[in-house]
C-alpha cells in the first residue's frame, strides 16, 4: 500500500483530493489564510455542525468507517482478521482475541471528557492486546523495542529528538494516518489540547497546538506517508455520521501552511493541479551492461502521482518523453529507482527521471553515466555484476541464519578455466572451478555465509587462472 523510504518529501498542496464529497463552500472561510489564522478558521469549520457520537455508538460506526475490502475490521495495529461485531471486545489475553476502541490521543490525557472521548477521528478499532500494550504512551519512533506486535508496531524508548520517554511506533504504512489524526485533534480542540495532562505534554502545546517534538514527528510522518484511499473513504464515512471532516485528509499538505514549510504562504481552497517536480537523478550500480537509475519526487503538484520512472538515450540533450522509458512497478511520491539492463559496454547514456499526475509529466534535469569496459586486449579481466572491484568487501551484515549473495562473473579473452578459492570457515562458494565458456557467457557465483558461532567473521574469495594477470580478490565479512 504505502511502504516507503525515509526521505523527507514536501507535499505541496494544490489539489482538492476528495472534492466531490465536500459540501460546496465548506472550507471557504479558510481561504487566503496561513499559520495560526488558518488553524483558527479550520477549528471553527470542523467544530460547527459536529454531531457528537456516543461512546457506545462507536461500535456501530465502525461497520461503516473501518471495514476493509474483505469485509473485516481494518486494524492498523495488527494483521488480525476481525469479524465486525462477533470479535468485539470483551476480554482478551493474546493478540487477535478481539478488537476494541483505541484513542489515538489517550482518553486519560483529557480525563475521558466529551466530545474527544467519542470523536471518530480520534478513536479507531484496534486489536485489544496491542491497544493495551500501547497504553497511554505517546506516538514516536522506537530505538530498541521491548514489544513488537504481529504487524510490526513497536513499543520502546524514543529515538526521535525532543522526547526520550517510552513511545509507541505504528508501522510505516499508517504513520501518515496517525499524523493527520493529530493535526485534526490539535485543530478541532485548539482551545483544549494545551491543557491536557500526562504524556499529552510531549506532543500537545498551548502554543499553536503541537510541541516541537510533536510537530517535527508528525510532519515527518505525513510527508513520508501521503494520504491514502483508506483515509479518503474513512473521512467521507465519518462525515456521514458526525457531520464534520478532517481537512488534513481533504487537502494533502495543508499542515505545511500551519506548522511546516509554507507558513509564510497563504492557503487557497480552489488552487489548481500542476505537474509534479522531480529532482536528484541518480545512477548507481553501473556495470558493463546494466545500471540502477532513479530520482526524487519533490512535489506532487497537488495531484495523485500515477507513474514514475526514467527515460534514457545515447543522445545528449534528448527531448522530454523520448528515448527508452522504464517505469517503476508502482508510482512513488518520494525517491524511486528502476533497474536498466541490456546496455552496451563503454557507452555514455543520458537519462531523466519523471513523474506523472493529472496535469501532465514533470522531468528532472538530464544526467548521464558511462557503462564499464570489457577488455579487448590480451589481458582478461573480471566484471562482477553487482558491481564489485578487486579488493572490495562483500558484507553480509548481521544475520540470524545462513545468507547467500550472488556475484555475476563475466570475463573475456581467457586462456583457460578460472579457479575459485576461499578462506574463512564460515563462508562457502557454490563451485571451485568456472569453465572458460561459462565465465565468458556470464556465470552466477553463489557465496554463502553460514555462521555456526556468534560474533564477527571474515574470509577472502579469490579467483585466479585462465590467463588473469593477477588474482581477483574480495574480502568477506558478516556477523551473527
Amino acid at each position: 500500500m504505502k511502504l516507503r523510504n525515509f526521505i523527507l518529501t514536501v507535499l505541496l498542496f494544490s489539489f482538492l483530493l476528495t472534492y466531490a464529497e465536500i459540501p460546496a463552500g465548506y472550507y471557504n472561510s479558510a481561504d487566503g489564510k496561513n499559520a495560526s489564522a488558518l488553524r483558527t478558521a479550520l477549528k471553527t469549520i470542523i467544530t460547527n455542525g459536529h454531531s457528537v457520537t456516543s461512546y457506545a455508538g462507536l461500535w456501530t460506526a465502525y461497520k461503516t468507517t473501518d471495514v476493509n475490502a474483505n469485509g473485516k475490521i481494518w486494524d492498523m495495529y495488527s494483521n488480525c482478521s476481525f469479524t465486525y461485531g462477533t470479535d468485539q471486545c470483551g476480554s482478551y489475553s493474546n493478540e487477535c482475541d478481539c478488537y476494541n476502541r483505541e484513542h489515538t490521543t489517550p482518553q486519560s490525557w483529557f480525563n475521558e471528557a466529551p466530545p474527544m472521548v467519542s470523536d471518530l477521528f480520534n478513536v479507531y478499532p484496534t486489536d485489544g492486546k496491542v491497544n493495551g500494550m500501547r497504553s497511554n504512551y505517546p506516538y514516536g519512533e522506537v530505538g530498541s523495542a521491548t514489544y513488537t506486535s504481529g504487524n510490526g508496531s513497536k513499543l520502546g524508548a524514543s529515538s526521535f529528538s525532543g522526547y526520550s520517554g517510552t513511545v509507541f511506533e505504528p508501522v510505516d504504512e499508517y504513520k501518515g494516518d496517525f499524523a493527520r489524526t493529530y493535526f485534526y485533534m490539535a485543530t478541532r480542540y485548539a482551545d483544549e489540547c494545551g491543557t491536557w495532562t500526562g504524556e499529552a505534554t510531549a506532543v500537545y502545546s498551548s502554543s499553536n497546538g503541537l510541541t516541537e517534538y510533536g510537530k517535527n514527528l508528525f510532519l515527518k510522518w505525513s510527508r513520508e506517508d501521503p494520504v491514502s484511499q483508506k483515509e479518503i473513504d474513512r473521512n467521507n464515512a465519518v462525515y456521514g455520521i458526525q457531520n464534520n471532516r478532517n481537512p488534513f485528509i481533504d487537502y494533502p499538505g495543508l499542515e505545511e501552511y500551519i506548522w511546516g514549510t509554507k507558513t509564510s504562504e497563504v492557503f487557497y481552497v480552489n488552487a489548481s493541479v500542476s505537474k509534479p517536480s522531480v529532482s536528484s537523478p541518480t545512477a548507481t550500480n553501473v556495470t558493463y551492461n546494466s545500471a540502477v537509475l532513479g530520482g526524487t519526487v519533490t512535489s506532487t503538484g497537488g495531484g495523485t502521482i500515477t507513474e514514475t520512472g526514467v527515460y534514457y538515450s545515447t543522445t545528449d540533450g534528448f527531448a522530454d518523453g523520448t528515448g527508452t522509458k522504464v517505469s517503476t512497478s508502482s508510482p512513488s511520491t518520494s525517491t524511486f529507482t528502476v533497474s536498466i539492463n541490456g546496455l552496451n559496454s563503454s557507452t555514455t547514456y543520458y537519462f531523466k527521471a519523471f513523474a506523472t499526475n493529472s496535469a501532465g509529466t514533470g522531468y528532472s534535469a538530464q544526467s548521464s553515466f558511462t557503462t564499464t569496459t570489457l577488455s579487448s586486449g590480451n589481458n582478461p579481466e573480471i566484471i562482477l555484476g553487482n558491481p564489485v572491484s578487486t579488493g572490495s568487501t562483500l558484507n553480509f551484515g548481521k544475520v540470524t541464519s545462513n545468507s547467500t549473495k550472488s556475484l555475476l562473473i563475466k570475463t573475456n579473452n581467457l586462456t583457460g578455466d578460472l579457479s575459485v578459492s576461499l578462506t574463512g570457515e564460515m563462508f562457502r562458494v557454490s563451485v571451485s572451478t568456472i569453465s572458460k565458456s561459462d565465465a565468458e557467457n556470464g556465470f552466477l557465483l553463489n557465496v554463502s555465509y553460514q555462521p555456526t558461532a556468534t560474533g564477527s567473521h571474515t574470509g577472502n574469495l579469490s579467483i585466479s587462472g585462465g590467463g588473469l594477470t593477477s588474482n581477483f580478490t574480495v574480502q568477506l565479512t558478516g556477523s551473527k
